[in-house]
């Protein structure tokens, strides 16, 4: 019963720590964003016509903001944080913080943010060890650029523009995207969701060694171009490569073919991973 009550209590403790606090900053002129850290981003399109930064909330606890120091501790003593945080609060009070990227100018979530002539550059100031995930909300048509650096992982949803996304050894998710899309990453798995396939630009996705997952609405246009030493699986139907007039029916590490008419160049491509193909009906 004892342990129940604590645990109704931190639970308490952390719905106070989740008011939210956000930090927004005017687009105008702006036609791409340009986003860096060592943590996990998720960037969300809105009907907003300004950047909105809040903190993601993390799993079992939904504890976020600026304060959030994501101690390393059991759970049994996390109730202790609320004393500490005062503690903390107490001596930063009439302080400005400089983290080792620099000066904050985000009102606490510890990112820098600066103009090179249409594009907003937000990056992380904040060590791997202090930077906390954040959230993002823009609209849905202006050009995205994500780095997770070395750790995080990147989730976007919503985007009718360019999108590249890279990670290191973080995962990189995408829904109701229409493209153009570069997305890389070295060990962490790639799944896009495409609600419509962009005609204008090459797609690129690749991996060093994660796996990749693609799905496509069953009526896009496209060239494919994969390439994998894993295995491909797919519900398209596929033209295999002819050698003299024949066809080749033994395993290929490259599949070049159309899907339907034919039409913007899709390259997929993971040294080690395998690469899931899913058709949307």
């Amino acid at each position: 019963m004892k342990k129940l009550n604590l645990i109704l209590s931190l639970f308490v403790l952390c719905t106070i720590y989740a008011q939210d606090k956000e930090y927004s900053y005017p687009l105008k002129g702006i036609k791409k964003v340009q986003i860096k850290s060592n943590a996990s981003i998720k960037v969300t399109s809105a009907e907003t016509k300004s950047l909105i930064m809040s903190c993601m909330k993390h799993t079992g606890c939904e504890e976020c903001n600026d304060e959030h120091d994501h101690d390393n501790v059991h759970w049994s003593i996390r109730g202790r944080r609320s004393e500490r945080k005062e503690r903390k609060k107490d001596k930063r009070a009439g302080l400005t913080p400089i983290y080792p990227g620099g000066k904050d100018d985000t009102n606490g979530f510890g990112f820098s943010i600066t103009k090179e002539g249409s594009t907003l550059i937000i990056e992380d100031l904040k060590s791997h060890l202090q930077a906390n995930n954040v959230q993002l909300e823009l609209p849905k048509n202006i050009d995205l650029s994500v780095d997770s650096g070395n750790l995080g992982g990147i989730t976007i949803t919503g985007f009718s523009s360019e999108v590249e996304a890279e990670s290191n050894v973080g995962s990189i998710d995408m829904v109701d995207v229409t493209g153009p899309i570069t997305a890389h990453s070295s060990t962490g798995p790639i799944n896009i969701d495409f609600i419509k396939v962009n005609q204008s630009s090459p797609i690129t996705v690749s991996s060093s060694v994660g796996e990749i997952d693609v799905s496509l609405p069953s009526n896009t246009n496209a060239n494919l171009d994969i390439k994998t030493n894993g295995t491909v699986y797919t519900n398209f139907d596929l033209k295999q490569p002819n050698k003299k007039d024949l066809p080749q029916v033994s395993g290929n590490r490259k599949i070049v073919s159309p899907i339907n008419k034919g039409g913007v160049k899709i390259k997929l491509k993971s040294s080690m991973g395998n690469i899931y193909l899913r058709k949307k009906e």
